[in-house]
């Protein structure tokens, strides 16, 4: 795991016990000036498991600037809350709601590799409100991006179901962590657990 960050203090056991360490770690930031800086958060909110036999992908996108680069990241957990897959990528230069997507679409190429996911149910959870309702309503989706979506729909056929969520950033702070660190790759960063 020190691939994800020189000075990350956690081992791989360490985050399938428990990811608080993690969340407090990369809620912290520096700033330009130098000052560290902790965004502010709602209070109550937590990432809760996928039902019985299923799983969940929270992903996300980030950036250092805008414009700027972006990473996207993603954490694949079953109903006990353990690790199961992680990613963390960069993706160019593009507009924040596509780099949601892009997680979306990456959590779903992902699993469909993955015959022990095949005729599950899957939930993919992302703070982005923009890319679930895009997720639920075809009509709403930028044309421009339709082989993105044509992607989600061709590969829709190995999982029992697919769900899509809009969730809170402080039930994602682990997803987030991992497009934070994409945006630092020279290379992607998948793992399988």
């Amino acid at each position: 795991m020190k691939a994800l960050h020189l000075d990350f203090p956690y081992s791989p056991s360490d985050l399938l016990r428990s990811v608080e360490g993690l969340i407090r770690w990369s809620n912290v930031q520096i700033t330009r000036t130098g000052v560290i800086w902790s965004p502010p958060t709602r209070t109550g909110v937590i990432w809760s498991p996928p039902t019985f036999d299923s799983f969940k992908w929270n992903v996300d996108g980030s950036s250092l600037r805008k414009p700027g680069l972006l990473g996207i990241g993603g954490v694949l957990r079953n109903h006990h809350g353990h690790l199961l897959g992680i990613f963390s990528l960069l993706v160019g230069i593009l507009d924040s709601n596509i780099a949601e997507l892009r997680a979306v679409v990456k959590a779903v190429e992902l699993s469909a590799s993955n015959c022990l996911l095949h005729h599950k149910h899957i939930t993919i959870e992302s703070d982005s409100a923009n890319v679930i309702s895009w997720m639920h309503n075809s009509h709403n989706r930028p044309w421009i991006h339709r082989e993105l979506f044509s992607t989600v729909q061709r590969l829709n056929r190995f999982f029992g179901s697919i769900t899509f969520s809009h969730v809170y950033r402080e039930s994602n702070s682990l997803a987030d962590c991992m497009a934070k660190q994409g945006v630092r790759r020279s290379s992607d960063f998948i793992a399988w657990f």
